[in-house]
């Protein structure tokens, strides 16, 4: 499984690919890009991690472009915006998951684990 992680924090990078350790992935990290339009990574991941922080813009206008591929990705959002309308935003962007901060790495596999359930 390939696995693109998008995220500033390098601690929370390690930390998602210590928890998918045992699931046989292949990873890509990279902090978040100024614009979407740099995105990198695999462009045919199976699962990507978004880190969703205020302000919002550029993560909404990534995650939308990762939704609009040919291909598209399992995303997963990283977030600490407490608010409810936050996630609905990052929910209707694309993001199939939106995970909350301060989470427990049993969320991160959690997560994934539905996702190779449904392949």
């Amino acid at each position: 499984m390939r696995v693109l992680i998008i995220e500033d924090s390098q601690v929370l990078r390690r930390l998602i690919m210590t928890c998918l350790r045992h699931h046989n992935c292949e990873f890509i990290d990279q902090r978040l890009p100024p614009s979407p339009r740099r995105l990198g990574g695999f462009p045919e991941a199976d699962v990507v991690f978004v880190g969703s922080y205020r302000p919002l813009d550029v993560a909404l206008a990534v995650i939308a472009r990762l939704d609009a591929r040919e291909q598209r990705p399992t995303i997963i959002a990283l977030t600490t915006d407490p608010r409810e309308e936050s996630w609905q935003e990052i929910e209707d962007a694309g993001a199939g998951t939106v995970i909350r901060m301060p989470f427990r790495p049993a969320d991160i596999r959690s997560a994934v684990e539905r996702v190779v359930d449904d392949r």
